[in-house]
């Protein structure tokens, strides 16, 4: 099987998993990023990096033959500066260029959503994941897969998220795959999350149409990988 691979938000946590992840799989011959800034590190030839600061463009930029969409893209209201334009970074991008690669032709999509998610939520936050996960779901891909990780652990480097982030990340910390960490929402890493996700992308012996991973099953089907 070779598989070619798109990846958005390859500089955050999840989405350079994923990157690293699918750069060692045998399943995949080429995989394209699409960022903002430059990748913080050398990846092999089969790795193509796109970068473009004006995210307006960036339907367009997506290659053809794309087989795997993979999407990490998430901010924070902090960093978004309103509850618009998170809306619009979080919910409008992912789903717009889901959109576009499956015009391309791509058939399987792979996107970090997060415990919680439900479009009928009184939360922000939780709501508009929810959303995401409806509207991808919309599209109609042969194969659409969502991630639902509690508290992300792993270093995040310069997209270090603040305070919240920080504390739920130290607490998490300390209950990671302990007796009590369904007390605080399965905490798991950033690279655990990327390897379910490229090992369902890749997996050939299932139908479903969607399935949607919760934490407490990605801590599980990571420890066998």
């Amino acid at each position: 099987m070779s598989l070619n691979a798109f990846i958005l938000g390859a500089t955050g946590l999840c989405g350079s998993g994923f990157l690293k992840v699918a750069e060692k799989s045998a399943s995949f011959a080429k995989i394209t990023t699409l960022t903002r800034r430059e990748l913080p590190t050398q990846h092999s030839a089969k790795v193509v990096s796109i970068v473009n600061k004006d995210s307006e463009t960036w339907g367009t930029l997506i290659p053809d033959e794309v087989n795997v969409f993979f999407s990490g893209l998430a901010t924070t209201r902090g960093q978004a500066g309103s509850q618009e334009n998170f809306y619009k970074i979080d919910h409008d991008m992912n789903v717009d260029l889901a959109k576009a690669a499956k015009a391309k032709g791509c058939n399987t999509c792979v996107i970090v959503s997060s415990a919680g998610a439900n479009e009928n939520s009184r939360l922000f936050y939780f709501r508009v994941k929810g959303e995401i996960e409806k509207d991808i779901i919309a599209l109609g891909f042969d194969k659409t897969i969502i991630l639902r990780p509690g508290p992300l652990l792993g270093d995040r480097g310069q997209n270090d998220k603040g305070f919240l982030n920080a504390a739920s990340a130290k607490i998490g910390s300390y209950f990671y795959r302990s007796r009590l960490q369904g007390l605080v929402g399965h905490p798991v890493y950033g690279d655990e999350v990327a390897k379910v996700g490229v090992k369902l992308a890749t997996d050939l012996t299932t139908t479903k149409k969607v399935q949607i991973v919760e934490s407490a099953e990605i801590l599980r089907l990571a420890k066998e990988q």
